[in-house]
């Protein structure tokens, strides 16, 4: 009698074990996921007031067309403010790269971003300015927008 209890007790203990393993996969599959959808809505909450100010300050809307059209027409602040602008943007979006490369934002997530930095990378002419710009950032991330902007350029022939 004593004997079946151990062995029951021994029954028990193993899926007892394999429902708190259970439990503990399912609570850090759900974690990861909350980790990503409070990422997501983060990168939303930091482009936005960026997309915002362009949309309701016409001098900051011109800087941004005009640094893309003729660079050498702006005076020595306004090509300061424009490559501020052109910095911000990208260090968004090295974020948003990096959070990707870890897993932290999902693939649909990553390729609408990654369709605005195409986007941003042809609107801004930003072959223009990478050869400055691009020692500002991880070099993982340098490589990959060089490797961008070089499919585009194979695009546009």
């Amino acid at each position: 009698m004593l004997t079946n209890l151990v062995n029951i007790s021994f029954i028990a203990q193993g899926i007892l074990l394999l429902i708190s393993i259970g439990l503990v996969w399912y609570q850090l599959r759900e974690n990861t996921r909350l980790i990503r959808i409070s990422n997501a809505q983060k990168l939303v909450e930091l482009s936005s007031p960026f997309n915002l100010q362009l949309a309701q300050d016409r001098a900051l809307a011109e800087l941004w067309l005009q640094g893309t059209r003729g660079l050498d027409q702006l005076d020595e602040v306004d090509r300061e403010r424009y490559f501020n602008l052109l910095t911000w943007w990208l260090v968004l979006h090295e974020s948003i790269y990096h959070q990707w490369s870890k897993k932290l934002i999902e693939q649909d997530t990553y390729m609408s971003w990654s369709r605005d930095l195409e986007y941003f990378a042809r609107r801004q002419n930003l072959q223009n300015h990478w050869s400055f710009l691009h020692s500002y950032f991880e070099s993982s991330f340098a490589d990959h927008v060089t490797t961008l902007m070089s499919r585009q350029a194979e695009e546009a022939v």
